[in-house]
């Protein structure tokens, strides 16, 4: 089945890549190449390699990391950090490749959820996704959290009565379930049900003020309904307690423009822009449009 065209994707934005600095007074000293094979110079390795990634230096990180892997075999801790170097490094094909590696060697391969699934649907490969996260859960039936993730594979796909399904078992996994309740009111959004939607997402806000995807939600719905001051109280409260998201800094863009706020709008698109490069193309056709005479 065809993903779903919407508009925003309102959860599990990527990671935003952190660019390479120049550290000559911190680089990481590696242990010479030839060195034996002990424990001091595993530790040695590793130290340099953990200090590459803190540093960002990404190119040092990845090349000590497959060294390291290299010389002293199959270590899912360290099969864990090349993902993440390779996340960070935005190369989602050897990321998914990796995960895929950690789960055949690690005794608790449900631990590359959900970012093996999130690097599934950087490549737009749902199918993937939905496979990945059923295999974690099949690692552990009794986690919520991958009962939440197993869902989140469907609706990325487009298929929102399985989604349903597992949010709802959410919910009865772990009441009264906040986070999986509003994502029942983002499949409302989804399937168009603006009144539900609303009022779902509203009533996880009145328990839980700070709940940023509630207030993305009920925002999402009111702007959707026409109600432009309820979706600006709600969007701007998600802006408060997230500025950096990509999702909310779209729709308070949307907003604006639709209100002739060209300049207001064009701050937010340049925000989300800067939040998560990777979906450039989501809002580049807004930006374009804040620059073309109205």
């Amino acid at each position: 089945m065809r993903p779903l065209p919407l508009l925003l994707t309102l959860l599990l934005a990527a990671p935003v890549a952190a660019h390479a600095q120049s550290t000559a007074d911190a680089a990481p000293v590696a242990a010479p190449a030839d060195a034996p094979r002990s424990p001091e110079d595993q530790r040695a390795r590793d130290a340099a390699a953990m200090q590459a990634m803190k540093t960002e230096a990404w190119d040092d990180a990845l090349a000590l990391t497959l060294d390291l892997l290299d010389r002293y075999g199959e270590q899912p801790d360290v099969i864990a950090r090349l993902a993440e170097i390779y996340n960070r490094m935005h190369r989602a094909t050897d990321e998914t490749a990796t995960w895929e590696r950690f789960m055949r060697v690690s005794p608790h391969p449900d631990r590359a959820c959900p970012m093996v699934g999130r690097a599934y649907r950087g490549l737009s490969q749902y199918d993937a996704a939905i496979d990945a996260f059923q295999r974690c859960l099949a690692a552990d039936p009794t986690s919520v959290k991958l009962v939440y993730f197993a869902g989140l594979g469907y609706e990325w796909a487009g298929q929102l009565p399985a989604a349903r399904q597992y949010y709802t078992r959410a919910v009865g996994m772990a009441p009264p379930g906040y986070d999986y309740q509003v994502s029942l009111a983002r499949l409302d959004l989804h399937q168009g049900n603006l009144s539900a939607a609303r009022d779902r997402a509203a009533s996880v806000l009145a328990q839980v003020p700070t709940h940023t995807e509630g207030a993305l939600v009920a925002g999402l719905a009111e702007q959707r309904a026409g109600h432009k001051t309820g979706a600006r109280r709600f969007l701007e409260l998600a802006a408060q307690l997230a500025p950096e998201y990509f999702d909310v800094r779209l729709a308070l863009g949307i907003l604006d423009y639709s209100d002739s706020r060209v300049t207001q709008a064009r701050g937010h698109f340049e925000a989300a822009f800067l939040s998560d490069p990777s979906r450039r193309a989501e809002v580049q056709p807004w930006l374009d449009r804040t620059l073309a005479p109205r």
